[in-house]
């Protein structure tokens, strides 16, 4: 459920303007792989790109009653 939200808030954030510089397809094969279980939020948070900053402030926009 985690990697669901964590996806749909990734394709927010670019429809947003909030990833400068990311290609809509990165966006969309990373979500689709998250929702799929392809790849886990853990592996995206220990990846060396500026993506692990972009993960975790999705992370950070999911009000965090529903982590309860």
């Amino acid at each position: 459920m985690k990697e669901k939200m964590v996806a749909d808030e990734l394709q927010s954030m670019f429809l947003e303007g909030l990833l400068p510089g990311v290609k809509e397809e990165f966006v969309n094969v990373i979500s689709k792989n998250l929702r799929t279980g392809e790849i886990t939020i853990k592996e995206l948070l220990h990846d060396n790109s500026n993506l692990k900053e972009k993960v975790a402030e999705a992370l950070n926009r999911i009000p965090s009653y529903i982590w309860i």
